[in-house]
C-alpha cells in the first residue's frame, strides 16, 4: 500500500452494478472535496486518481497523496504517525458529519490512536471544516449516489484491500445531504470551483470560448464544459501550449459550475460547467 493512498468505496446490491454516471458524478465530488482538504491541510500535496477495481458487490476508486512527508515518514516514525493523521484528516473530511471526540472514538477504534493523536485530528479536521466548499461537494456526493438504489454503502479507506475507515449505510445518504448546510433555503442559484484531473476527449481549436469534451477517469462518462481560459487560447492559437496533439492527454483545469434550484433539487443551468483555468499543460 502507498503512504498516501486512499480508496473510494461503494458497497452494491448483489448481482447489480453502479450507474456510471451516477459513480462519475460522485467521483467528480470526492476528488473535489479531497483536492480541498488537502489545500487545507498540505497546500503542496499532489493528487492522482485512477480507477482500481469492480466486482460483484463493491466497486472502488483510488488517489494517491503525493507530497515530501509521505517519503520522510518511512525513515521518522513520529513523522510517519502525522502524516497518517493528515492523510485520515483528508479522507474522512467528506464523510464525518460533526467534529468532536465521541466522532472518532466511534470511527477510529484502533488502540494504537493515542489521545494526543485524537486531539490532533480534531484540530486537522476543525481546519477543514471552516472551508465551505467541502459542505457543498459532501451535499453533491450523496446527492449524486442517492440516486442509484444499487449502492448501498459508501466509505473510505487507507488502501485499496484495506476495510473502509468510514463506511455509510444508505439509510443515512439522505441525511448526510443536508450536513453544514452552506446556502440559504431561499437560495436560488449558486457557483462552486473545484480543480480535477482530467483526459481530454475531444478539444474546439478555435480562439473562443467553446465547447471542449473531457473525461474524468478512463471508462466514466464524458462531459462538456466552456473553455474560458483567455490565457490558454491565446496560447493554443500562437502554438506555446507544450503539449502535441495526441491521444491520451491528461489536464489539470479548474472548474467553475454555475447550478439553479429546480424543485428543490440543484441542477447544472445551460452552459453551466466552464473551465476558467488551465493548470496543466503548461504554456509558455
Amino acid at each position: 500500500m502507498s503512504d498516501g493512498e486512499l480508496s473510494l468505496y461503494f458497497g452494491l446490491q448483489e448481482g447489480q452494478r453502479a450507474d456510471l454516471e451516477v459513480v462519475a458524478a460522485a467521483a467528480l465530488e470526492w476528488v473535489a472535496s479531497i483536492r480541498a482538504a488537502a489545500r487545507e491541510i498540505e497546500p503542496s500535496a499532489q493528487i492522482r486518481v485512477e480507477l482500481i477495481n469492480a466486482a460483484e458487490s463493491s466497486l472502488r476508486l483510488n488517489a494517491i497523496l503525493d507530497w515530501l512527508e509521505a517519503q520522510l515518514a518511512r525513515i521518522d516514525e513520529g513523522s510517519g504517525k502525522h502524516w497518517r493523521l493528515k492523510k485520515l484528516a483528508i479522507a474522512l473530511a467528506i464523510f464525518v458529519p460533526t467534529v468532536g471526540y465521541p466522532t472518532y472514538e466511534f470511527y477510529l477504534g484502533d488502540k494504537s490512536f493515542t489521545s494526543e493523536d485524537r486531539k490532533t485530528l480534531h484540530e486537522l479536521l476543525d481546519t477543514v471544516k471552516k472551508n465551505p466548499e467541502i459542505g457543498v461537494h459532501r451535499q453533491n456526493f450523496f446527492k449524486a449516489i442517492e440516486r442509484d438504489r444499487s449502492i448501498t454503502s459508501t466509505g473510505v479507506s487507507e488502501g485499496h484491500h484495506d476495510r473502509p475507515v468510514i463506511e455509510v449505510p444508505r439509510d443515512q445518504f439522505a441525511e448526510r445531504t443536508g450536513v453544514w448546510q452552506i446556502l440559504s433555503e431561499d437560495e436560488q442559484e449558486r457557483t462552486t470551483r473545484t480543480i480535477v484531473d482530467v483526459l481530454l476527449v475531444a478539444p474546439t481549436l478555435v480562439p473562443t470560448p467553446r465547447a471542449w469534451i473531457f473525461q474524468l477517469l478512463e471508462g466514466l462518462p464524458e462531459f462538456s464544459a466552456i473553455m474560458k481560459d483567455k490565457r490558454f487560447l491565446s496560447a493554443l492559437e500562437h502554438n506555446h501550449v507544450r503539449e502535441r496533439l495526441r491521444v491520451g492527454i491528461r489536464m489539470t483545469i479548474r472548474l467553475e459550475i454555475k447550478e439553479k434550484k429546480v424543485d428543490g433539487a440543484w441542477v447544472l443551468k445551460h452552459k453551466g460547467r466552464s473551465v476558467i483555468e488551465v493548470i496543466s499543460p503548461k504554456v509558455d
